[in-house]
C-alpha cells in the first residue's frame, strides 16, 4: 500500500540503511579491516580528493597514495603530523599521543597509526584551534582503553573547529570521546564500542559533546554504552545524521539543548532509540526546537542497565520525549519496539510530589527549567509491530491499565498528560512566581495550555502488514490523564485517522544550522537539497 509516497521513499532509504549497518557490524566485535584504504569510501564522501565538505578543501593537493588517505576518503595534508607511524598491533602509543597533542599548533592534522593499539590513560587536549585528529578509518585505527587509568578515552577541553574522525575507541572506563566547551565540533566515521552484552559497568557515553556550540556528528557507530551512545547536552546548533547507535541504553540523546536536528540515523537494539530530555539542575536549564526525522528506529528492546535519568527509560521505547518542549517528530520508521513507538511525558511522571517542586527544584525552575512538555508535533511516522511486550518501572501502572484492564495493545503513541492536566486545572499556577524574568520572556509558564502548547499527532500511519495486523490489531494513541490530574482515564484513539485524542497540528519547527570552519551544515546548509530535508 502506498500512502503519501512514503513507502517508496522508505524502500529506497532502507537499502542504504542496511548497507550502513553491514558496513559497521565488525565494530561490535574485535575490530577488522573494511578494505584497502581510500578505495571503499562510505556514501557521502567524495573519495581521494580531500573535499569531504568539512576537511581537506583548504588547498591541500589531492593524493592517491593509500598511506595518505583514510578508508572514508579523507586525504591527509602534506604537513600532517604522524604519531608513531611504524607502530605495530598491540603497541602502547600513549606517550606518543600525549606528546603530539600537547600544545598542538593551530590548524594541525594529527594522524594516529593504522592498527590496533593500547592507550593507558586519558588523552586530554586543551584549547585546540582548528585541529584534526584522525586515524586511518573506523576499523583501521582502534584505541583500546581496557586498562586505562583515566575515566575518558579522549577528552577535548575548550577549543574551536575540532575535527575528530576515522578511528574507534574501545572499552573506555567512562566516556569514549568527550568534548566540553568547544565552538565547532565535527565527529565523523568514528566508533565507540564496549564489546559484549549491555551491562551496567560499561562506559557511560560514547560520543559526548557537552556545553558546546555548532556540533556536526555524522557517519559514526556507537555500541554498548550504559547511558547514551550518541549524546549532546547543554549545547546549541546541532546536527546528528547518518549514524548507527546499537545496543546502548539510549541510542541517541539530546539533553537541555536547542536547535537540534536528528535525521537519517539508525537506532537499533537499544533500550530507547532516540531521546529528548530537559533535566533539572543543569547549567543550561532548558532546550527546545528539536527535530527528529527520517530515522530508522528498530527493535529498541534491551533491558535498562542505566542509572540516573536514563534509568527511567522503559525497555522497548522507540522515542521518549521527557520534560522538554518544542519538539517535532516526523517521517520516521518505528518497527518492533516492544513498549511504545513514541512516549511523551512531563517530569511529573517521574516525580509526582507536586507540592515539593518549589523546594526541590526551585532554583533550576527560576532559571527556566520546567517539568512540563509543550508544543510536541508527531506526524507522518510509519509505525509497525509496536507494543509486543510492554514493560518498565516508569510506566508499570500504565501498562497494566492498557493491557490488563482494557485488553489493548500498549498505545504506539503514549502521552502521559498529567502536566497539561495540572496546568489546565490551576494546580501549579503558583509556580509562575518562581520563574525568572529571562525564562518568562522565553515563554516558560505554568498557565493553562493554549493551542500553541498542545501535544499533537496527525498523519501517522499503521504500517503493519496483513499478517502483523492480526497480532497488532490496536495501533493506538493513548493519553493517561485528560482533565482531572488526580485520576487517570487511559483513553485511546486510532493512530491512523485519529479524530479525538491529540487531534491537532502545530507549526513546523525551524531547521538547525551548524557553522563549522566557515561553512554551514544541515538542512539550511549542505543538505538543503536532500530528500530528508524536503519532508
Amino acid at each position: 500500500m502506498i500512502s503519501n509516497g512514503i513507502i517508496g521513499k522508505q524502500h529506497w532509504k532502507k537499502s542504504l540503511i542496511l548497507s550502513a549497518i553491514l558496513a559497521t557490524l565488525s565494530l561490535s566485535g574485535c575490530g577488522g579491516d573494511d578494505g584497502v584504504n581510500g578505495t571503499n569510501g562510505i556514501d557521502g564522501i567524495q573519495g581521494a580528493t580531500g573535499t569531504d565538505g568539512v576537511d581537506g578543501d583548504d588547498g591541500t593537493s589531492a593524493t592517491t597514495d593509500p598511506a595518505m588517505i583514510t578508508s572514508s576518503g579523507f586525504a591527509f595534508p602534506a604537513d600532517a603530523i604522524f604519531v608513531q607511524p611504524h607502530a605495530i598491533d598491540g603497541d602502547d602509543i600513549t606517550d606518543e599521543l600525549v606528546l603530539a597533542l600537547f600544545e598542538v599548533p593551530a590548524g594541525s592534522t594529527i594522524v594516529m597509526p593504522q592498527g590496533n593499539f593500547i592507550v593507558s590513560e586519558t588523552i586530554a587536549i586543551a584549547a585546540a584551534d582548528n585541529i584534526t585528529l584522525t586515524g586511518y578509518g573506523i576499523n583501521e585505527t582502534t584505541l583500546d582503553f581496557t586498562n586505562s587509568t583515566g575515566d575518558d578515552g579522549i577528552r577535548f577541553e575548550g577549543g574551536v573547529g575540532l575535527s575528530i574522525r576515522d578511528f574507534t575507541v574501545l572499552e573506555a572506563n567512562k566516556n569514549g570521546i568527550k568534548v566540553v566547551s568547544a565552538n565547532g565540533v565535527y565527529i565523523a566515521y568514528t566508533g565507540t564500542v564496549w564489546n559484549g552484552p549491555l551491562e551496567e559497568d560499561n562506559g557511560a557515553y560514547g560520543l559526548y559533546p557537552l556545553q558546546s556550540q555548532n556540533i556536526l556528528i555524522e557517519h559514526n557507530y556507537a555500541y554498548g554504552s550504559a547511558d547514551a551512545g550518541v549524546y549532546v547536552g547543554q549545547s546549541n546548533n546541532i546536527v546528528i545524521r547518518d549514524n548507527v547507535a546499537k545496543n546502548n541504553v539510549a541510542g541517541i540523546e539530546i539533553e537541555n539543548s536547542t536547535m537540534a536536528d536528528v535525521y537519517d540515523n539508525v537506532a537499533i537494539g537499544n533500550t530507547g532509540g532516540i531521546l529528548a530530555f530537559d533535566l533539572p539542575g543543569l547549567i543550561q536549564a532548558y532546550g527546545g526546537n528539536i527535530r527528529i526525522f527520517n530515522n530508522e528506529v528498530i527493535a529498541n528492546n534491551a533491558e535498562n542497565v542505566g542509572s540516573g535519568a536514563v534509568g527511567i527509560v522503559p525497555p522497548g521505547t522507540g522515542a521518549l520525549i521527557f520534560s522538554v518542549s518544542d519538539v517535532e517528530i516526523y517521517n520516521n520508521n518505528f518497527t518492533n519496539n516492544e513498549t511504545s513507538s513514541i512516549e511523551v511525558a512531563s517530569y511529573f511522571l517521574a516525580n509526582d510530589d507536586v507540592n515539593a517542586y518549589p523546594t526541590t527544584y526551585g532554583a533550576t525552575m527560576a532559571n527556566g527549567w520546567s517539568p512540563l512538555t509543550k508544543n510536541i508535533y508527531i506526524h507522518d511516522n510509519n509505525i509497525s509491530r509496536s507494543g509486543a511486550n510492554p514493560r518498565g518501572d516508569l510506566i508499570t501502572d500504565i501498562v497494566a491499565g492498557y493491557t490488563l484492564m482494557l485488553g489493548q495493545t500498549m498505545p504506539a503513541i503514549l502521552y502521559g498528560g498529567i502536566g497539561e492536566s495540572l496546568a489546565n486545572s490551576g494546580f501549579i499556577g503558583g509556580f509562575n512566581a518562581i520563574v525568572g524574568a529571562d525564562a518568562a520572556a522565553d515563554g516558560v509558564n505554568y498557565n493553562p495550555y493554549t493551542t500553541k502548547d498542545l501535544v499533537c499527532a496527525s498523519g501517522n500511519i499503521d504500517s503493519n502488514s496483513a499478517a502483523s495486523a492480526l497480532e497488532f490489531a490496536d495501533v493506538n494513541i493513548g493519553v493517561v490523564f485528560t482533565t482531572d490530574p488526580t485520576t487517570p482515564v487511559l483513553e485511546s484513539d486510532t493512530v491512523q485517522a485519529n479524530t479525538r485524542l491529540l487531534n491537532c497540528t502545530q507549526p513546523r519547527l525551524a531547521p538547525a544550522v551548524v557553522t563549522f570552519r566557515g561553512k554551514k551544515y544541515g538542512c539550511n546548509g549542505d543538505d538543503v537539497a536532500t530528500l530528508a530535508c524536503a519532508l
